[in-house]
């Protein structure tokens, strides 16, 4: 049972939270510390200025990945608590993540495996976390020590000391070990990894390919030989697809010029525009090695939170679009690309010209938008079914982020057809705080609402923990936001 759960809340009102955690999100409860790693992982706090989280590149929207379309379109590279600093690659998906094993060098197979980061300079989730927090183009923080005091001060303090003991803050080192290990348990709970694409029903026997999509998955796993570095079949455990096999390899992708890494400072970039990704080469200082970049999972590689986003693909960004990708893949040694970032080192024996026709090029992106999560018989995605006497209506309260957020959150909520419904918050006893819809019909699809901290009269509520609730007739389904001041 969630923490929140054993808060002071009025009978009535814990009923209904209780009853929809069961009936909306069954099977996805975190646990203590995965919910304490969803903290950490949404507090803008935790950063110098304040206001970047690691949402901030790792957005749920986008199924952990980068969220924002603008900058996907161009750099792809995301700005740090200090605005006008950059990184130098575009931020990997943080979901399914978790499973890459610790980096290390497989002696039979004569290569390195796992590890985080394109690079795998971490040397697994828990070490990757650590990282951003005092890195001077991310979350800037000068030391633990600062990272550990904003914890100590946030409103989740005492759930970290109730996992981890009275005065875990005076141990800087361990309590900075915990928030990553607690941060590493949320990315890798079910609420991060949920399998649930049409390609895991398909396995599972609950649904079939359409025959584009058939034809997509056997060319995936024949002429195209992507299977080759990401597996399309189950594991020996019985553990679903994961779509890399957790290898390094240079596939000869151009540099991007629009990255913003070129114009940092040399205080940051002493190399300027003659700057190039050595990838893992770079991390183990290792020629043979260079050019090297993890390679990524294909799962929800298509995940896209509304219609128009723009995607960027591979470790620069590069590409905008799954076609271009495959099509890269396909013609990369007999078309005219431009010039791969780092020219040695490049696979020749997988990729570059593979003789796919544009059908085959489409049917396997076709095959490659299965993987994304949330998917349901009727084709749309993330719906939980809420039963209820007036017959199942589909009501989905989705993301509210950032979260926990300091002056504005954005809720999602998604109407599988059209239904009268109201979204409201409410505070920790029940008591209605602000009406965002009104009781009102709103069309089917994804529909966004903002809460900017406020009540019906316009006043500034106190920071603390609240619920976003939508409801329609009988069925409802309730979100825990947290604001801080």
């Amino acid at each position: 049972m969630k923490r929140f759960i054993r808060s002071a809340v009025p009978a009535t009102f814990l009923f209904c939270l209780l009853a929809s955690v069961l009936v909306g999100s069954a099977g996805a409860e975190l646990t203590d510390v995965e919910e304490l790693g969803k903290l950490l992982f949404f507090d803008t706090n935790l950063s110098t200025p304040p206001g970047q989280s690691c949402a901030a590149c790792h957005g749920p929207e986008t199924a952990f990945a980068g969220p924002d379309s603008e900058i996907n379109a161009h750099g792809a590279v995301y700005p740090g608590a200090v605005h006008v600093r950059f990184g130098n690659r575009k931020p990997p998906t943080a979901a399914y993540a978790s499973f890459s094993p610790d980096f290390h060098y497989d002696e039979d197979e004569g290569l390195y495996v796992g590890g985080s980061f394109w690079d795998g300079r971490a040397l697994n989730v828990v070490e990757q976390a650590k990282g951003p927090f005092l890195n001077r183009v991310e979350q800037n923080n000068p030391n633990m020590k600062v990272v550990i005091n904003k914890i100590k001060h946030s409103d989740y303090a005492m759930l970290f000391q109730d996992i981890y003991g009275y005065g875990i803050f005076m141990d800087i080192e361990q309590a900075y070990q915990y928030m990553a290990e607690a941060i590493g348990a949320y990315e890798a709970s079910e609420e991060v990894n949920p399998f649930s694409s049409k390609y895991d029903a398909y396995l599972a026997g609950e649904t079939d390919l359409t025959e584009q999509e058939m034809r997509g998955l056997n060319l995936f796993e024949g002429q195209a030989m992507c299977s080759a570095c990401h597996p399309s079949q189950p594991a020996e455990d019985g553990t679903p697809p994961l779509f890399t096999d957790f290898t390094y390899d240079n596939l000869g992708v151009p540099k991007n010029p629009e990255n913003p890494w070129y114009d940092m400072p040399p205080a940051f970039n002493p190399d300027r525009e003659d700057w190039i990704d050595l990838g893992l080469g770079g991390f183990l200082d290792d020629p043979a090695e260079y050019g090297k970049m993890k390679v990524p999972t294909l799962r929800n590689v298509g995940a896209r939170p509304y219609e128009g986003f723009v995607q960027a693909f591979t470790h620069n960004g590069f590409f905008k679009s799954l076609r271009d990708v495959v099509d890269f893949y396909n013609t990369r040694d007999v078309a005219d690309w431009p010039p791969p970032e780092y020219p040695e080192n490049v696979n020749d024996e997988e990729l570059g010209d593979l003789g796919l026709s544009d059908q085959d090029v489409d049917d396997i992106v076709a095959f490659l938008f299965t993987l994304t999560d949330g998917w349901s018989e009727d084709g749309y995605f993330a719906q939980p079914v809420v039963p209820g006497s007036a017959g199942e209506i589909r009501l989905d309260l989705g993301a509210v982020y950032p979260n926990p957020f300091r002056t504005t959150a954005q809720i999602e909520i998604r109407l599988q057809r059209p239904s009268r419904v109201e979204v409201a918050v409410h505070d920790l006893n029940g008591r209605l705080v602000r009406r965002l819809t009104g009781d009102r019909s709103l069309g089917a699809g994804l529909h966004r609402l903002v809460w900017d901290g406020t009540d019906d009269a316009g006043r500034n509520v106190p920071a603390g923990v609240y619920f976003t609730r939508i409801a329609s007739g009988a069925e409802h389904e309730v979100q825990r936001v947290h604001l801080v001041r």
